[in-house]
């Protein structure tokens, strides 16, 4: 693979939000799942996109933490309606990513880039079909008009990479967090069956800032000199 396609976003929030935690406040992880980012990719071309359409790499980055206090309203099913529940409505604190920044000029600055190996869906990212967000459904985001391009790449053995998430091995030599999640999820047909779970394994989640030296498969570098992991879903 010489070429991939590249797009970037930018705006105002975003909650990639640390799973299985069902009780209490909601974490964020220090950066989006594959699944998510599957899911935007969705978005844009307003369908289902399945984990052995595409392969793509990413970096995000966010300016800091902040936290949000929400009413919840409780409901119930009392076997023929549902309705508002006894004990009322209840606090819940949630956290989320701060991820406008802006430059010298004022303009947004990128916090999320995707190098996707299908460059013939360039036009689907250009005049996407749905509403992209990261997260939630007020997450927000702007697909940057101009950055959506095909840019050539080249295969690399060693990388600095930060602002993304990587399958972990023992022995690798790099700080992070650790986080089991699936690559993916495949959707039931009948409705209510719930979905499937593809691949769950361990990544390392790696915050932006200064890149970490990785020495591992499918690292490639654009001619601007970015380099970028791209998942392959194995």
């Amino acid at each position: 693979m010489n070429e991939v396609l590249e797009v970037q976003f930018d705006g105002w929030t975003a909650t990639p939000r640390l799973p299985f935690v069902l009780s209490g406040n909601a974490l964020c992880m220090t950066v989006p799942s594959y699944s998510s980012l599957l899911g935007l990719i969705g978005c844009c071309l307003g369908r289902i996109v399945t984990h052995d359409e595409v392969k793509f790499g990413f970096h995000y980055q966010y300016v800091m933490e902040a936290n949000d206090l929400e009413t919840r309203q409780r409901l119930e099913f009392d076997g023929r309606n549902v309705k508002p529940h006894a004990k009322g409505t209840d606090a819940y604190k949630r956290e989320f990513h701060v991820i406008a920044a802006t430059d010298s000029a004022g303009d947004l600055q990128p916090c999320l880039t995707l190098w996707l190996s299908r460059t013939d869906w360039i036009d689907y990212f250009r005049y996407p079909i749905g509403t992209p967000a990261l997260g939630r459904s007020q997450d927000l985001l702007r697909i940057r008009f101009e950055s959506v391009r095909v840019v050539a790449v080249e295969p690399i053995t060693q990388a600095k990479v930060s602002g993304c998430a990587l399958p972990f091995s023992p022995g690798m030599q790099v700080a992070g967090q650790l986080v089991q999640l699936a690559d993916a999820y495949e959707e039931h047909t009948r409705v209510g069956a719930g979905r499937k779970p593809i691949n769950p394994r361990v990544f390392i989640n790696l915050a932006a800032g200064i890149g970490q030296e990785v020495s591992i498969g499918n690292l490639f570098r654009t001619s601007e000199g970015k380099s970028f992991y791209l998942h392959n879903w194995q």
